[in-house]
């Protein structure tokens, strides 16, 4: 009885403090991070599609600036030379002021009395209809700066046409010839507001509307309102959200709003907030009636599962778990008697490795130190003796090395810079027997140095391309290549050998997935045999060849680290 109600009230303790309750709040968390995401997001569209308005409306104000100083700069302007071969050349940079910036605009050319010498349009338009003497109007600013580019917005106070006309008298031996006038119409810059994401307006520094694609924040009287100059980032206006970004451009002359409707985004992750919460409020108390039936009924299947399980940490492994109930105790209950199968497989695989281990280190031994072998070295190194002392010191102390290295069965497993001093030794051997006829390279990643393998699988790799690499020809060339891929550790053992012919090859690697080897190539079975008893597929041993081509020899192994 103790134990089920513990495992009842601490399973229905688990769900409320590690999945309901972490659940809400995770859910909370979400939602503002991702309404702060979207906020984000659009506040970073807003303020970019603010900044190239901006930098539109700055480029072609300096453009038509610079048109117009060029154009007054002019010799024939205002001069009785101008003929219509020079009003054709004005109107020609004009338009080329005009064409550059695909917006069009209208040019005034008019003398000191204001009369119009050049228009592009046909009629004259209310703003150069200023009376002299008055202190306002596009001609008032040219003749108070004269030399310099005014810049005025007219016509923004009568209707939502606005125009910007930038103009500059013309002096001559200190006195007014003439007027250049350049009027950008509102509708030309519409077209750039209309291609935004975001709604904008453009005012000058008085708030008169030039151009905009927002009418909640411009009045009767063409004017934006107040409440969005005041305003930051955000704005709250008529029970509605807004994103704001302004700039100034064009020496503080204009201004330019982005506005972002950012309501309906607060509201639906408001509501999907609530439904939520509503939702996972409910499925807490299903959670928890239904945690209490269950937990009923569960224990009697979890018990028998943790008897089972105690019986085989006490050493028997002959118990299984019988669970009739088709829910997750029988899933538990069928895994633990896979991983005890798995185990006693093993087990048996270990016995099979140290009686395989012992096998192939008493075949490789034979395999290496066959009496023409020994024969072959005993008597080179009684040859040096005599005529190369030093030599034969050498080959002694590597013989000595190999016999200790291969009769020691401290250990199965090696570093691979271990197994590859024990090669080394063998080389010796080889070189001094075969001379300049036998070329090895090795190319080694220092990182594979300290990766732990099977004892004695570089050897036979190296005495198999010798063996059967030579044939009739003179010369053998063997490459060894040790690297780590993808988390395999692949020795690569290539010469260029006779090769093997096709029939032989097939019947060599139908041998390396044989159980029993009965053929005389002991020394790869052996290793694949071993590799595949360790860590199973798909590492092994694979044979390569082309008759006439050489043969490679690939040793793919996991990756183990030496152990610090």
């Amino acid at each position: 009885m103790k134990k089920e109600k513990y495992f009842r009230d601490e399973l229905q303790h688990m769900f409320i403090s590690y999945a309901i309750v972490p659940a809400v709040i995770f859910t909370l968390l979400c939602g503002l991070f991702f309404m702060a995401a979207l906020l984000h997001g659009r506040k970073s569209i807003t303020e970019e599609n603010n900044a190239y308005a901006a930098a539109q409306l700055e480029q072609i104000l300096k453009r038509y600036e610079d048109g117009i100083k060029q154009l007054s700069a002019r010799p024939e302007m205002f001069g009785e030379t101008m003929d219509t071969r020079s009003r054709a050349g004005i109107f020609e940079e004009f338009y080329g002021i005009t064409n550059s910036l695909d917006v069009k605009g209208d040019l005034f050319v008019m003398d000191r009395d204001r009369n119009i010498l050049l228009s592009s349009r046909g009629d004259r338009p209310a703003y150069l209809d200023v009376p002299e003497g008055v202190s306002w109007g596009i001609f008032w600013y040219m003749d108070s700066r004269p030399g310099q580019t005014a810049v005025k917005l007219v016509e923004g106070w009568r209707s939502q046409q606005s125009t910007i006309a930038l103009g500059r008298s013309v002096e001559r031996e200190g006195q007014t010839v003439g007027y250049v006038v350049c009027a950008i119409p509102g509708s030309q810059i519409q077209q750039i507001l209309d291609r935004l994401e975001t709604q904008t307006i453009i005012t000058d520094s008085y708030g008169w509307v030039f151009a905009g694609s927002n009418y909640n924040f411009i009045s009767k009287s063409n004017q934006v309102l107040g409440v969005l100059e005041r305003a930051g980032h955000y704005l709250s206006y008529d029970k509605q959200m807004y994103l704001v970004s302004g700039s100034q451009v064009y020496h503080r002359l204009f201004n330019v709003y982005s506005i972002s409707d950012i309501q309906n985004i607060v509201i639906s992750l408001s509501l999907s907030s609530m439904l939520v919460i509503t939702a996972l409020a409910m499925m807490t108390l299903w959670m928890l009636f239904r945690a209490r039936k269950v937990t009923e009924t569960k224990t009697e299947d979890f018990y028998r599962i943790l008897d089972v399980m105690e019986n085989a940490r006490s050493g028997d492994l002959e118990s299984s778990i019988q669970i009739d109930s088709d829910n997750e105790f029988r899933i538990i209950a069928d895994a633990f008697n896979e991983t005890i199968g798995s185990l006693k497989l093993q087990m048996e695989n270990n016995r099979k490795m140290t009686e395989l281990v012992a096998m192939a280190q008493n075949k490789q031994l034979e395999s290496q130190f066959n009496p023409h072998f020994l024969y072959n070295t005993l008597e080179n190194i009684r040859y040096m003796c005599k005529l190369e002392p030093a030599t034969a010191e050498r080959m002694v102390f590597s013989l000595s090395n190999l016999l200790r290295y291969s009769l020691d069965g401290s250990k199965d497993q090696v570093t691979l810079k271990e197994d590859m001093e024990h090669l080394e030794n063998y080389l010796t051997i080889l070189k001094r027997r075969f001379g300049p006829r036998l070329g090895f390279q090795a190319e080694i990643e220092p990182e594979a140095m300290e990766c732990r393998i099977p004892k004695l699988v570089l050897q036979p790799m190296i005495e198999n391309s010798v063996k059967y690499g030579f044939g009739n020809q003179l010369n053998l060339k063997v490459e060894m290549k040790v690297y780590i891929h993808e988390g395999k550790l692949m020795m690569i053992c290539r010469d260029d050998g006779v090769g093997i012919p096709q029939e032989t090859l097939s019947e060599l690697n139908a041998m390396l997935e044989q159980k029993e080897n009965t053929s005389r190539h002991s020394g790869l079975y052996n290793i694949h045999r071993r590799i595949t008893i360790l860590y199973g597929r798909p590492y092994g041993v694979e044979i390569r060849s082309t008759e006439g081509h050489g043969t490679t020899l690939v040793v793919t192994l996991p990756v183990v680290r030496e152990e610090t």
